[in-house]
């Protein structure tokens, strides 16, 4: 194993279980992402390029509802006990990197709109 192969899986070791039966292999490696974080990292990397290329973010209702199919999938795999599939890991892992991440984008500008908008100074009190 080289010294870079165990610093990549070391680093996606901080957020990503590494499982290997939920992880893509290549050429009969594992790659340090498993389907799921891959498809959020992608997404997220997607959405980069649709800033770039758009100027704005994408709608925030669609976002919203499909960023939530995501915990949909992990809570229905939960409840039947299943295990569900890889290519489902990575679909919902791409809508959620893209969504959620274009919707929290979009709540942190609307917040720091609302904490930079100057507050107007009270009326003064008529003394009496």
């Amino acid at each position: 194993m080289s010294t870079l192969y165990r610093a990549l899986m070391y680093a996606g070791s901080w957020w990503c279980h590494q499982l290997p039966a939920r992880s893509p292999h290549l050429f009969g490696v594992q790659m340090p992402l498993c389907w799921r974080c891959a498809g959020i990292l992608f997404g997220a990397l997607a959405l980069l390029g649709w800033l770039l290329l758009r100027k704005r973010l994408p709608p925030l209702l669609p976002c919203l509802l499909l960023a939530l199919l995501l915990p949909l999938d992990v809570l229905y795999n939960v409840a039947t006990g299943g295990e569900g599939d890889n290519a489902r890991r990575l679909l919902t892992g791409l809508l959620w990197g893209f969504c959620a991440t274009s919707a929290a984008l979009r709540l942190l500008r609307l917040a720091s709109l609302r904490l930079s908008r100057p507050r107007p100074l009270p009326a003064p009190q008529a003394r009496g």
